[in-house]
């Protein structure tokens, strides 16, 4: 039997801004990671769903890790899991690296390219290693 999946789903437009001339904004997307942690803070007991399908713009593999440098400043409130949802393009190379940069510091985070297999790492609990891909 599956167990019931408790998340919250956060669109990457939610907290990847970017300036009037469409490039990427890290700092206010940092703050606005900074907003979503504070509501994530215990008691709320959620594991992540980050959905980066829509998501366009051409962040920096040095923006990644900021990313999840921000991320890691924050571990009561991304103490559950964190499921990054991408397309399977170079989408997908830059949330391997910040799965691999949030795991690297104790993170339970992971990539993924296929709703129906986050949806189950996320009721399950299995694991995945950092870079796999089924």
């Amino acid at each position: 039997m599956t167990a019931q999946a408790t998340f919250r789903l956060i669109s990457a437009k939610e907290f990847i801004r970017t300036t009037t001339s469409g490039k990427p904004d890290l700092e206010e997307s940092k703050r606005v990671l900074v907003e979503l942690a504070e509501i994530l803070e215990p008691p709320a007991d959620y594991d992540i769903l980050v959905d980066c399908r829509e998501a366009h713009g051409t962040l920096t593999y040095a923006d990644i890790y900021e990313l999840a440098m921000e991320l890691c400043r924050h571990p009561s409130a991304f103490r559950n899991k964190v499921a990054v949802l991408t397309r399977s393009d170079s989408q997908w190379d830059k949330a391997s690296l910040f799965e691999v940069f949030a795991r690297g510091r104790g993170y339970n985070v992971a990539a993924f390219t296929d709703f129906e297999e986050v949806i189950e790492w996320l009721s399950e609990g299995r694991y995945i290693s950092p870079g796999e891909q089924e």
